[in-house]
């Protein structure tokens, strides 16, 4: 009798496990899939490199007991009165930040009677707190699942973040040369029409131009800087009731070319204790700007 097996019947040699009609990849699933050797030779790869931006955008960062972490500012009490603040956790960040936005401003001088007795140009101050207990800071992945939780359940939320004139008035005038707003415009013009479903890509494009206005004060508009405010503190209690203390400041690093290692943005302010507040020296600033120059030079920053 003849073998017509090969003829009528249907063999399948697909991945192990992967059900029919169900794609595992790729791109595969962060939390696992079939990986082939070459990918999972890359992911170990990428994965090595400490301030690699996969890891910045896929792995949550974890903030060590009595670690320092560092912001600059005019104002040396800048910590005890607000409930946010960008900060940088990496030696390299720390150096190089101080020629950032470091401009010298007049500091009014007064002689021993109180009275008025001319200027002197100053820089801003290097202000170091302490983390008391560990601080876990959220991943882009981490915080654009918190984003798309409060897209879909706070009508208010939503709104903000997908009316384009309200997000947008918060940028800057050149905002045009920002690629994060040409992207989240691109979708938020997809988004206006009836019935578009937007995708896990679009929502994290819209999310990176949120996180671009986090800190605006509206240029002193009280209305919008309300506004802006209210949707702020939404998404950090939302982070915060996840167990996180900061998340990932996603423009400085993907957008930013300072190239920055660890840059964070931290609201968990009853976890820190202030430690020290030090002007920073013409010859730190000079320092960061030599180092600067030549990380551009070697094409580590642009």
């Amino acid at each position: 009798m003849n073998d017509y097996r090969e003829l009528s019947e249907l063999y399948h040699h697909g991945i192990l496990g992967q059900k029919w009609g169900h794609r595992n990849g790729p791109p595969y699933p962060l939390g696992g899939g079939d990986y082939s050797r070459v990918e999972k030779e890359k992911i170990y790869k990428e994965r090595k490199k400490k301030h690699s931006i996969y890891n910045k955008k896929h792995f949550d960062k974890e903030i060590g007991k009595e670690d320092v972490i560092s912001t600059i500012s005019y104002d040396k009490d800048r910590l005890k009165s607000t409930d946010y603040f960008y900060a940088n956790t990496e030696k390299t960040d720390k150096m190089l930040y101080k020629a950032l936005f470091n401009k010298s401003i007049d500091e009014q001088l007064y002689d021993s009677n109180g009275q008025p007795a001319g200027t002197r140009k100053v820089l801003k101050y290097n202000i170091d707190s302490k983390v008391k207990d560990k601080m876990n800071i959220a991943s882009e992945d981490s915080s654009v699942n918190v984003f798309r939780n409060l897209y879909e359940k706070d009508r208010d939320f939503y709104n903000f973040v997908t009316d384009q004139n309200r997000m947008e008035s918060h940028f800057v005038k050149d905002k045009y040369k920002f690629r994060g707003y040409r992207e989240a415009k691109h979708v938020l013009d997809k988004m206006k029409n009836p019935g578009y479903k937007p995708t896990d890509k679009d929502l994290r494009t819209v999310y990176r131009m949120f996180n671009y206005v986090i800190p605006s004060d509206a240029g002193g508009d009280q209305r919008r800087a309300k506004d802006v405010a209210n949707q702020r503190n939404k998404f950090f209690k939302a982070l915060q009731k996840e167990g996180y203390g900061g998340l990932l400041d996603t423009n400085d690093a993907i957008y930013g070319g300072f190239k920055a290692k660890a840059p964070v943005i931290i609201f968990d302010m009853d976890n820190l204790m202030i430690k020290e507040a030090e002007r920073i020296k013409m010859s730190d600033k000079r320092m960061s700007q030599f180092v600067t120059y030549g990380r551009k030079v070697l094409g580590i920053q642009s």
